[in-house]
């Protein structure tokens, strides 16, 4: 089945005028001037080698791609690539620092591409054992790619500096890539095609009058040689997915699903049940459907999403992109290298990468205080209730919690805590968090 990757970074980020780091810039265009077929892989000291990453990471996961039941890729922040050959059960993969990846997809066990900030596209054809250069996307950012073969490819996003609309083909694996155009100047964060010829992209436009941004969605009969807007007016849209080339849903901000049965003629506005705002969308047949997006949320349709129903995740972390093989085996990825699988269509989800679900903080508030005084503690990932958790101040472990929420603790500085900066940390089951510096005051 081929693979489409819906863009994944969060909306506010991808509106916003991207900002290289220098040295990001250095790497890549050093990578690029690399002959062909040369690992496309810098490391963040600028050597040519890269680190092996178990599942274990935390980095934020963007995209996620399956071919079948066993293979899959996912990639992220700091130039993240994972990949599977037993359906999750473990991953392995490279983390060099510097590039942030977006999306992901495979026509094949062995034809891959990847794109993300500044480098335009990598591409693989081995399975992602090595990974070349492809030029072509330089001077954007890329948030969706989708192949229909080994040959014929598509990717989206916007320009930097200038925010608009980016559509690049190829018909030769990404050897060559070309400019495509709607003239619709939208900023493009998902695209999906289902053979050669018909194609939709989503994303969003500012409205000139009101200065709001809604959806924008751009259909192709042709490969992309003409594209035409198939206008929604409707939320900002960050996914889109069509398992045929005339059913199609599309998802965006504040829990929109909208949906058409005619190839994009019409669309349709589909009642999500919920707010929150959805990142991804994937079907696997007309009728089974899965949308990802913020605090976790997991939306699933067996009926072509007359009615979609909540699915739980286990986990307030984002979700950026999701990914099914068939109607029963599917995988999420998100925030901290969060990565679910189920093998049941999304009735349960298990957790594929355990070590990223150690708490993580967020903020402290107050960020300063004296002994005994209250402190709220926001994140993710410290579980429903305490148990055997503790809120460290340094050395010395809170002894009074006012209350414990899987988000949020509320507990008092120790009585003897140490004057001065101390880290604060969250220790539960499953690890200790990140630390935060709090200044315990006399």
């Amino acid at each position: 089945m081929p693979q489409s990757a819906t863009p994944t970074v969060r909306p506010a980020t991808r509106r916003r005028t991207c900002k290289l780091f220098g040295l990001a810039l250095i790497l890549l265009t050093f990578a690029l001037a690399l002959p062909a077929g040369a690992s496309a892989y810098m490391s963040a000291g600028g050597g040519a080698t890269s680190s092996a990453q178990s599942s274990g990471s935390t980095a934020d996961l963007y995209g996620v791609a399956f071919i079948d039941a066993t293979h899959g890729w996912a990639v992220g922040a700091e130039g993240t690539v994972l990949s599977t050959t037993d359906g999750g059960a473990t991953w392995s993969g490279e983390s060099p620092g510097g590039v942030e990846f977006h999306a992901v997809a495979f026509s094949d066990a062995t034809h891959g591409w990847a794109v993300g900030k500044a480098a335009g596209v990598l591409a693989t054809t081995d399975g992602g054992a090595t990974w070349s250069t492809q030029s072509g996307g330089v001077g954007a950012e890329l948030y969706g790619v989708t192949f229909v073969d080994a040959t014929h490819g598509w990717a989206v996003g916007s320009v930097r500096s200038t925010g608009a609309e980016v559509i690049l083909a190829t018909t030769n694996g990404g050897a060559t890539w070309s400019k495509q155009s709607s003239g619709s100047n939208a900023q493009l964060f998902g695209v999906t095609f289902v053979d050669a010829t018909h194609g939709w992209a989503v994303g969003s436009a500012k409205d000139a009058a009101t200065g709001n941004w809604t959806s924008a969605i751009l259909a192709t009969t042709d490969g992309g040689a003409k594209w035409s807007r198939q206008d929604a007016n409707s939320a900002e849209l960050f996914g889109v997915a069509f398992p045929d080339a005339t059913h199609g849903w599309a998802v965006g901000n504040s829990g929109a699903i909208l949906a058409t049965a005619d190839g994009g003629a019409t669309w349709d506005v589909q009642s999500s049940g919920s707010d929150a705002g959805l990142q991804a969308v994937t079907f696997s047949d007309a009728t089974h459907g899965w949308a990802v997006g913020d605090a976790g949320a997991i939306l699933a349709t067996t009926d072509g999403g007359a009615t979609w129903s909540k699915q739980s995740s286990g986990s307030g972390r984002v979700l950026s992109d999701v990914a099914f093989s068939d109607a029963t085996h599917g995988w999420a990825v998100g925030q901290g290298g969060t990565i679910l699988a189920t093998i049941d269509g999304g009735a349960t989800w298990s957790r594929q990468n355990p070590a990223s679900y150690a708490p993580r903080i967020v903020k402290l508030k107050p960020a300063f205080g004296k002994r005994v005084a209250t402190v709220t503690i926001s994140g993710m990932d410290f579980g429903a209730a305490q148990g055997a958790g503790a809120v460290k101040f340094g050395a010395k472990a809170c002894t009074k919690y006012i209350s414990w929420t899987d988000t949020q603790i509320k507990c008092k500085v120790p009585a003897k805590a140490k004057y001065g900066e101390v880290d604060v940390t969250v220790t539960n089951a499953t690890g200790t968090s990140n630390p935060m510096s709090f200044t315990v005051k006399k």
